[in-house]
């Protein structure tokens, strides 16, 4: 019964993460509850107001934190080659030189640094002379300069830069710039690492995709399953296939999105409603389903969420901005606007939860995808799987975008006749798209904190440019 596998599951998992060494180099973690907030560590809202410290202490460590993070700016983002892949050179295992173009357009790690007169574009390309790269930049420099973009983008090529690039405005009201390595909200983008822990805790054996998902909810969750819910499967969650109607479409939901909350009151605004087709007939976008998922992986860990993928994912992959927090990312991020001048509301992140609570830059989420490519995330046949169609898109293509079928957290697409795995998100301030052309080791990130931003239209642009190369 799930209930025996949740227990020695609990233990399993204990094991795992308790006794794994964290690698050098890996970045502080504050941690309350279920929140959990990776960064540079100033910027932890746990760090400050611990005592009276001598300032001249403050300083010092000031020093020796900007050296231990100059360090780690000069570490080798090389990602480790499988023992198949040995002996070969894969550019999937190769690092990207982010560093340079940090140390240019970068050379303040404190964004509230910052003045007025840097906001502009800031913009790098790859190897000199790249036609593509000129290209891509021209483009995003047009769309700034027409309003048209405000965010950051990291377009990467086999291991190459070709265009990194920032503009707007991460704070209006204090006037402070979007740069390169600004944190941002990514909404859905979060559905790809939930529905990666997911296989990776069956791939630990503390539960099976298709398991019914009742016995994990109740009673933590839930006092009792409603009785459309008994069928509905794990693996139907994170696919969309659930029938259970959409959280973010409830007026009571939207009214709420600024308070702080649990999992339990979040799934309580959606258990007696009735379901949209029978479990795992139909296609239906869902932040529910990816809600119940994370109170899954709650469930069979005894751990909050925001800490299992802190130790299953950021920290393995060293993905050293990226993070969950149920209050508000770290301090300096990008603040959200529906358009532009016209703030959105302050998110809290318990509402957002494993469905659309993911905060992150665009460097991580290209370290991110290339993950997927050396096979540092999860084995090969994981890998493979997290690909893998899982459900067949409505006729228009899931989510209106051009696309034929649902994968765990990935759309699944073809550009030019390549294969393309890739991911919108876009709620309340926020849009974001992460392209990654797995056979062409492309990576295309666009993250804005203007919700009427393109950024799919944008995204699939530079894409096709970096496939002209």
């Amino acid at each position: 019964m799930p209930k025996c596998r949740r227990v020695v599951g609990f233990l399993m998992l204990g094991a795992v993460l308790s006794s794994g060494a964290v690698p050098a180099g890996t970045p502080a973690v504050a941690s309350s509850g279920g929140a959990v907030v990776t960064g540079l560590d100033s910027d932890h809202p746990s760090v400050r107001g611990r005592g009276h410290d001598d300032p001249r202490d403050k300083r010092r460590r000031s020093v020796r934190e900007r050296e231990r993070q100059q360090q780690n700016l000069l570490r080798d983002m090389t990602l480790a080659l499988t023992p198949a892949q040995k002996g070969e050179t894969d550019s999937r295992a190769l690092p990207y030189n982010w560093q340079k173009t940090d140390t240019i357009a970068n050379p303040s790690s404190d964004q509230s640094n910052l003045s007025d007169t840097t906001n502009r574009p800031v913009a790098s390309s790859g190897p000199a002379g790249t036609a593509a790269g000129a290209a891509m930049l021209e483009y995003l420099r047009d769309l700034a300069a027409r309003k048209q973009f405000t965010g950051s983008v990291l377009v990467v090529r086999r291991g190459q830069v070709l265009a990194r690039f920032a503009a707007g405005e991460a704070d209006a009201e204090r006037h402070i710039p979007n740069r390169p390595d600004t944190v941002y909200r990514v909404m859905s983008i979060t559905k790809q690492f939930t529905s990666m822990l997911v296989l990776k805790l069956r791939d630990r054996g503390l539960l099976k995709l298709d398991d019914p998902i009742c016995p994990y909810l109740v009673p933590e969750y839930i006092k009792t399953c409603p009785a459309a819910w008994r069928p509905i499967t794990i693996r139907q969650t994170v696919t969309h296939t659930s029938g259970i109607p959409n959280i973010e479409k409830l007026p009571g939901y939207l009214a709420d999105v600024t308070r702080p909350t649990t999992p339990r009151r979040l799934i309580r605004q959606f258990v007696n409603l009735p379901l949209l087709f029978t479990p795992g007939t139909g296609w239906s976008y869902t932040n529910s389903g990816y809600v119940l998922a994370g109170a899954i992986i709650q469930a069979v860990t005894g751990q909050p969420y925001g800490t299992v993928l802190r130790k299953l994912i950021i920290e393995p992959l060293n993905l050293r901005h990226t993070g969950y927090s149920n209050g508000l990312p770290p301090a300096g991020y990008a603040k959200g606007y529906v358009t532009l001048g016209l703030p959105a509301p302050v998110l809290n992140g318990s509402e957002l939860f494993s469905a659309t609570g993911l905060f992150t830059t665009v460097d991580d989420i290209a370290r991110w995808d290339r993950a997927f490519g050396s096979y540092k995330v999860a084995p090969p046949a994981t890998v493979k799987q997290a690909f893998t169609p899982q459900a067949k898109c409505p006729p228009g293509g899931c989510l209106n975008l051009p696309s034929s079928a649902y994968a765990f957290g990935w759309l699944v697409d073809r550009l030019q006749g390549h294969r393309l795995r890739y991911h919108p998100g876009l709620f309340m301030g926020y849009t974001a798209m992460n392209m990654y052309l797995p056979d062409d080791d492309i990576q295309v990130v666009v993250l804005s904190n203007v919700q009427d931003t393109d950024t799919a239209g944008i995204a699939r642009h530079l894409a096709t440019l970096a496939l002209d190369l």
